[in-house]
């Protein structure tokens, strides 16, 4: 993925267009990320006004999404507003096609979304599944990845969605070095919730659940578990099972089943140790365990995973 284009509507958000730009549209060649080409198209290259603040000048009209890797519907303002015929027709032509936020709303106006996972912010689904009935929304995830059409939850959560797409294109390491630049921890898993139903504490979070976690991701490779963890932060199993989640959006268990998949990945990416070593270096033990957790998480084996981001590469 190395042309990306953004579908320019009236009353697009200023924040997803910022969002794009910062991932896609900044040089950091010096990083190993990039190059990319950012195209800004809109019909008849006309400048468009942001909500709820700018106005954007565009760079190509509609033909420069044609030839694009990837096309991205940022949200609207009015996420119901009319999509004109020519913006249908040039998202029905993409190869490849992704909505931040409530951009979902106009891949379904160009019938993209049926049959197809997707989701949109927490307060629109209902919207969604209204003008979308073939879809198959999901309520409680950040981001949907259908193959060739993906969508995301609102605001940050379309971040998370840029991050997952180039990590799925481009390796671990290269989302891992863009995260770092963005000063932000790698994507959040798309199966996350988009919020938890809890009140605003009336404090910050113990500073132990933040240390706790830095020192299991140094310790993936050892038989640690959440009894572990609990007796690094000092809590009681109950207080620590319910800040953790609170802090990460997946309960302890969850996410270190998940650091240990995603430090087996960035092995398989970057180096050539058979996959037996690699499921004892993440700590999943046998290979017979990392074949089942990575097909549980990613839906493919550790061969087949090698093998894509290898070519990838």
């Amino acid at each position: 993925m190395r042309t990306v284009g953004v579908l320019l509507l009236p009353g697009s958000r200023s924040f997803d267009l910022a969002v794009i730009g910062e991932v896609w549209g900044v040089d950091r060649t010096d990083d190993g990320i990039g190059p990319f080409e950012l195209r800004l198209c809109s019909a008849g290259r006309a400048p468009v006004d942001l909500r709820p603040v700018g106005k954007v000048v565009a760079t190509h009209g509609l033909s420069g999404l044609k030839d694009c890797d990837l096309v991205l519907a940022s949200g609207r303002v009015d996420p119901l507003a009319a999509v004109p015929d020519s913006a249908v027709r040039a998202l029905r032509s993409a190869d490849r096609v992704a909505a931040l936020c409530s951009g979902a709303f106009t891949l379904a106006a160009a019938g993209l979304l049926d049959g197809r996972a997707a989701t949109t912010h927490w307060r629109l689904l209902d919207d969604l599944e209204r003008v979308a009935p073939a879809a198959d929304v999901q309520r409680d995830v950040l981001y949907t990845d259908d193959g060739d059409v993906l969508t995301s939850a609102g605001v940050v959560g379309g971040l998370d969605l840029c991050l997952h797409l180039v990590r799925k294109d481009h390796g671990a390491d290269v989302a891992a070095a863009l995260a770092r630049r963005l000063v932000m921890p790698p994507a959040r898993e798309g199966g996350q919730r988009q919020y938890v139903d809890l009140p605003v504490p009336p404090r910050p979070s113990r500073p132990g659940i933040a240390s706790t976690m830095d020192w299991a991701m140094t310790r993936l490779g050892s038989e640690i578990g959440v009894e572990d963890l609990v007796a690094h932060a000092g809590m009681s199993a109950r207080t620590f099972h319910r800040e953790f989640t609170a802090a990460a959006g997946a309960t302890p268990g969850r996410w270190l089943r998940v650091q240990r998949v995603r430090h087996a990945q960035r092995l398989l990416e970057a180096t050539d140790l058979p996959v037996e070593r690699i499921a004892r270096r993440s700590g999943l033990g046998t290979a017979a365990n990392l074949r089942r957790r990575m097909h549980a998480e990613l839906g493919v084996g550790p061969d087949s995973y090698r093998r894509t981001f290898r070519q990838s590469a």
